[in-house]
């Protein structure tokens, strides 16, 4: 009925009950494995299959349970982009630029090369989001004067 009055009036104030403890257990058991069944969760919670599903229903419409989702396993072969970039540095002392890298998590490796760049880093991250935002801090220190970057596509050894 909520989940109606809420279509018909958005604005509605949001009025939580209070949860019970087949409530909490519910959403500790949702937190573990949000892709349970409602027929298993009521197995373990003894209780119907229909009330699991109305409390659900309950919890989602008061916004409790604001979303189900999944946690990616990083190291997984798919989880993560890697991507290699390479640095050049204006003229001056770098170590406090070298530092500020090293103390990035996702550069997986930093190492110093001849040439037209100064900097080889390997970055491992989970999106090309968090990529794109590590890439701004890195061309944003004020050694830095470019970075040409490339995403890994495919490790042949």
């Amino acid at each position: 009925m909520l989940k109606y009055l809420r279509l018909l009036m958005p604005n509605l104030p949001i009025v939580r009950s209070p949860m019970d403890d087949t409530d909490k257990e519910l959403l500790r058991l949702l937190s573990m494995d949000s892709r349970r069944s409602a027929a298993e969760l009521a197995r373990v919670l003894g209780v119907s299959r229909a009330t699991v599903q109305n409390r659900i229903d309950r919890l989602k419409a008061n916004g409790t349970i604001k979303r189900f989702t999944l946690e990616l396993e990083i190291h997984s072969e798919q989880a993560f982009v890697e991507a290699l970039v390479l640095v050049s540095m204006k003229s001056g002392d770098s170590r406090k630029t070298i530092d500020q890298l090293k103390r990035i998590p996702e550069v997986e490796s930093l190492s110093s090369a001849n040439g037209a760049y100064d900097l080889i880093l390997e970055l491992r991250v989970s999106s090309l989001q968090i990529l794109d935002r590590i890439l701004q801090e890195i061309r944003g220190m004020p050694m830095i004067s470019e970075t040409i970057s490339s995403i890994r596509l495919n490790r042949f050894s």
